[in-house]
């Protein structure tokens, strides 16, 4: 299958009764995970901690291999690393030796884009992702929030077909996270990409989602899948003042902590 075909493809991503046992043990991180991503979707993966949320994303990626079952993008199994997909984990992992510029245009230089391309593309990211002014900083000398803008403009600037990201704005503060969140949303919509991501933050998980996958204790399973009815685009200010919003959040958490409360 050509490029062309799989980013029309309609599913983006399919885990069909996918176990995964890491060697040497004899209790699955997931066990029998069957779901799918449709493209264009944004789709938020919750559950208690050790349910394995972040193996799912490793799985996408290739990274790891299911000891059962199967893991399909745009319709091909998943059979090594999976160069479509950008993969945002929890700390940034900029380089230090490099500054922001060389940092976000890395992907481009790999994929021996010309120089003067590189660089357009870049300057454009630098200041969609709010840096500009700190290209020529070095990681230690941005905050945490910076990083992070970073580190996504630096996954997404080779417009991936599907973004996995793991815990993206845990450590950050309240409102960097809500700043991030946003951007994020508006970076999405111009990318018309997919996006996978896990959260232990609810209101992250609604404002952000499409749907919410929710993971049982370990071994993971899919416990239920939920829909989120608010159209796009979502201010989170209002959102949260609706009573839909009250009505799903109260739904997410009952589920979320009896997961929680079991895993104990």
């Amino acid at each position: 299958m050509s490029t062309t075909q799989r980013n029309s493809h309609p599913e983006a991503l399919r885990l069909e009764h996918v176990t995964l046992e890491f060697p040497g043990t004899h209790r699955p991180a997931i066990e029998d995970v069957s779901f799918k991503v449709d493209r264009g979707r944004v789709v938020a993966v919750i559950g208690p901690s050790g349910c394995g949320k972040s193996t799912i994303l490793n799985l996408a990626a290739g990274l790891l291999t299911p000891t059962q079952g199967q893991v399909h993008y745009a319709g091909e199994q998943v059979t090594g690393v999976n160069s479509d997909a950008a993969y945002v984990t929890q700390q940034s992992h900029l380089l230090p030796w490099l500054s922001v510029r060389a940092n976000i245009g890395l992907a481009l230089k790999f994929r021996k884009v010309p120089k003067e391309e590189r660089e357009e593309r870049v300057a454009h990211w630098v200041e969609l992702v709010g840096l500009t002014g700190f290209e020529n900083h070095f990681p230690r000398e941005l905050s945490g929030g910076m990083q992070k803008r970073c580190a996504i403009a630096r996954a997404l600037i080779y417009n991936p077909s599907i973004v996995l990201m793991d815990e993206p704005f845990g450590p950050l503060d309240a409102i960097t996270r809500l700043e991030l969140q946003q951007e994020l949303l508006n970076i999405w919509r111009e990318q018309n990409g997919t996006l996978v991501f896990v959260t232990h933050d609810l209101n992250e998980a609604i404002y952000l989602a499409d749907e919410v996958i929710v993971m049982s204790k370990g071994p993971g399973t899919i416990r239920r899948v939920m829909q989120v009815p608010f159209e796009r685009p979502r201010q989170i200010g209002s959102l949260v003042e609706s009573p839909e919003f009250s009505e799903l959040y109260n739904d997410l958490w009952g589920l979320f902590a009896a997961e929680r409360k079991a895993a104990v």
